[in-house]
Parts: structure tokens; C-alpha cells; sequence
């Protein structure tokens, strides 16, 4: 339902079709509308993050004394450092803000701030307070607050003693199109199209796949070393079995032969008649002739067996040179430039600012958003 406010006649026409959570506040009332309120809880904060943070939009309405806040939108604020230590929007922060709002939210301003956190929580309100005052001056900015794994949400207002949980709030329902077209495009931009209530398991899982493009790469390469580590066992249980065979084949050879002989031996021995001697030497003949083929073919068994392990041994050798090639190629090397930020970082390796990125490049070398950046020194940035 719209808003009608008129200053010169004093009309004004709050929406019916709303729900009201905890009670009204006596000063000020926070009105938001169902779209960007469905946005800010839906939003997935991964197990490595500290949090999400966005801005707030709508109008400020003084009626019969009491202020009405209404919030009919919401964007995500994407490079900003958020983390349990602090919340720091940067100067690159606003300029992308504020093109977000000129290209969604025409004629609607910025009303206040939320963080969606399962980390960050109401124990931490000096910090946020701290957030607030450098950021939203206006003492009308509200500050809403989701925890997803407690379920709790609250709304802040401005006070002498910083910022103060209401009561409660109201939320309103319209046809909001500024609100579904960002919404479009944002999951667009994530990947993830609109969803059901029967999709939303599966949405929170493609969310999560487009956080951490490298896990499945990862599980594709460990899948792929185990299967050649495997393949190389057997390799080399074949050899060492078939070794042992022919070693058994020989000294089998060697016996049956110095059995032969000792055969003959005796049958000289024995045989005194000249006429058998021509036997005697046929059979010593065969036996010679057997042995040297049992040779033969145990050079050509050894032979081969060499050839393969020449080439497993060449195979080791490219998977060892592949190694160091892949650990080179994990990072590269970054001397810092004068007047460099880790978001301006993060844009000249990665092409965009995030906060992700920001994150990636911090822990990657051991930082906080909060260490220095000297001209000069070197960081790591991770492919």
C-alpha cells in the first residue's frame, strides 16, 4: 500500500496489510516492508565468514509527533571488511553503494545498516556502536540486527547511550518492484534463481558451492592422485609376485638338471654295454637344450621387467618435476605500491573487490584487516 504524506495538509496513510512484532515503541516506529525483510534473512553466512552487512532504504515520516522509519529495500554491501574485530567500511565502500542505490532504489535514501552474523552478536555492541557512528550520522539510522542459528533479530535506534533495541517492529506488505528487480539480479549475480520454500535446502547448498569454487576441483585431484597411488601398488605387487615366481621357476630348472645329471652319471656308471652311451648323450642334449630356453625366457621375463620399471620410474620422475610446478603456482608474489589497499589488491589479482577475496588474501599471509600495508614490503596473493 502506498505512503501518502502530505506536509502542507497533514494527510498521511499508514498500510493495513501488515504483521506487528513485539510492541510499538512510543518515539519511533520501524516499518519494513515483507520483500526486504524476506532479502536480509535469507541472506547465507558460511562458516568462514564473520558475517554479511548491508544498507538499508527507504523514508523517514514524522506523524502525529511519532517518527515512522519504512524500509522498502535492502542491498548487500560486498566490499567491506566485516570480522569479529571490527567492521570497517572502506573508501571504496560508498562509490559502489551509492551506484547500487542510484540504480535500483531511485528516490530512496539510506535509513541505517543490518549485519547478519552467527558470530558477531548483542555482546559485541561497542564495536557496532563504534561502526555506526563512523558511518550513519543521521540520528534517525536504525541498525538491524539477524542471527541465524539463534533466530533472533532485533531493530537499534540511536540514543545518549548509542544504539538501543526497540521493542519491536512492523512488517508491511506492498508491491514492492524495486525490491524484486535487485532481488532478480542478485541472485543472478550468486547464481541461484528464485526458489520455493521446497528449494530453499538446495538453494542454501548452490549458495554455498559459489563461495567455495575450489572445493570440488580439489576433491577431483585427491580423487585422481588415490586412483594413480593404487594403480601404482598393484603395479609393483605384480612385479615382485611374478619376480618370485620366476625365481622359484629357476631354481627348480637348477635341481631338475643336477638331478639329470647325476642320472647320467650313474647310468654310465651302471650301463657298462657301449651301445647305450648314444642314449645317454641324446638325453643330456635335450636337457641342455631345455635349460638354455628356461634362460632364454628368463632374461626376456627379466627384460621386460626392467622396461617397466624404467617406466614407472620415468612416470615418479614428471609426477615429482609436476610438484613443485603446481606449489609455485599456488601464490604469487605482491610488492606493496604507494597508496595501496587490500580491496585495491584484491581488484588487480581477482577483478572485483570482495570482502571474500579481501579475507582470502589476509589469512593466506597470516593478516588482519587492521595490519599495515608498507610500500615496499612483499604479501603472498593466492591463486
Amino acid at each position: 500500500m502506498e505512503i501518502i504524506y502530505d506536509d502542507k495538509k497533514g494527510l498521511s496513510k499508514l498500510p493495513k496489510n501488515i504483521k506487528q512484532i513485539g510492541t510499538e515503541s512510543d518515539g519511533r516506529r520501524v516499518y519494513i516492508e515483507d520483500y526486504a525483510y524476506s532479502f536480509i534473512r535469507e541472506q547465507i553466512v558460511d562458516e568462514d565468514e564473520d558475517g554479511l552487512i548491508g544498507v538499508l532504504l527507504g523514508e523517514v515520516k514524522v506523524i502525529d509527533d511519532i517518527t515512522y522509519i519504512f524500509i522498502k529495500g535492502a542491498a548487500a554491501v560486498t566490499n567491506a571488511a566485516v570480522s569479529t574485530d571490527g567492521i570497517i567500511f572502506t573508501e571504496e565502500t560508498w562509490p559502489v553503494v551509492n551506484s547500487t542505490v542510484a540504480g535500483y532504489f531511485d528516490g530512496l535514501s539510506i535509513v541505517g545498516w543490518y549485519l547478519v552474523s552467527n558470530k558477531i552478536t548483542s555482546d559485541d555492541i561497542y564495536m557496532i556502536n563504534k561502526t555506526d557512528s563512523d558511518n550513519f550520522a543521521d540520528d534517525n539510522d536504525i541498525f538491524f540486527m539477524v542471527n541465524p542459528s539463534a533466530r533472533d533479530e532485533a531493530f537499534y535506534e540511536k540514543s545518549e547511550k548509542g544504539l538501543t533495541k526497540l521493542p519491536g517492529y512492523v512488517i508491511y506488505y506492498e508491491r514492492n518492484e524495486k525490491m524484486q528487480a535487485y532481488m532478480t539480479e542478485h541472485r543472478n549475480e550468486t547464481g541461484v534463481s528464485e526458489k520455493s520454500e521446497k528449494e530453499d535446502g538446495r538453494y542454501r547448498e548452490l549458495v554455498k558451492e559459489r563461495k567455495n569454487p575450489v572445493s570440488r576441483s580439489v576433491k577431483k585431484h585427491l580423487t585422481l592422485v588415490y586412483c594413480l597411488s593404487m594403480l601404482l601398488i598393484i603395479v609393483v605387487l605384480i612385479i615382485g609376485v611374478n619376480s618370485i615366481n620366476n625365481y622359484d621357476g629357476s631354481k627348480k630348472n637348477d635341481k631338475d638338471g643336477q638331478q639329470a645329471n647325476a642320472n647320467v652319471v650313474t647310468t654310465e656308471e651302471e650301463t657298462v654295454p657301449v651301445e647305450t652311451v648314444p642314449a645317454d648323450v641324446t638325453t643330456q642334449e635335450e636337457e641342455t637344450k631345455k635349460q638354455e630356453e628356461t634362460t632364454k625366457k628368463q632374461e626376456e621375463t627379466t627384460k621386460k621387467q626392467e622396461e617397466t620399471t624404467k617406466k614407472q620410474e620415468e612416470t615418479t620422475k614428471k609426477q615429482e618435476q609436476t610438484k613443485p610446478a603446481q606449489t609455485e603456482a599456488a601464490y604469487q608474489n605482491y610488492t606493496i605500491q604507494q597508496g595501496d589497499t587490500y580491496y585495491k589488491i584484491c581488484e588487480k589479482f581477482y577483478g572485483t573487490q570482495s570482502s571474500a577475496g579481501v579475507k582470502k588474501i589476509l589469512d593466506f599471509n597470516g593478516l588482519t584487516t587492521s595490519s599495515e600495508l608498507l610500500p615496499g614490503s612483499t604479501i603472498k596473493i593466492p591463486n
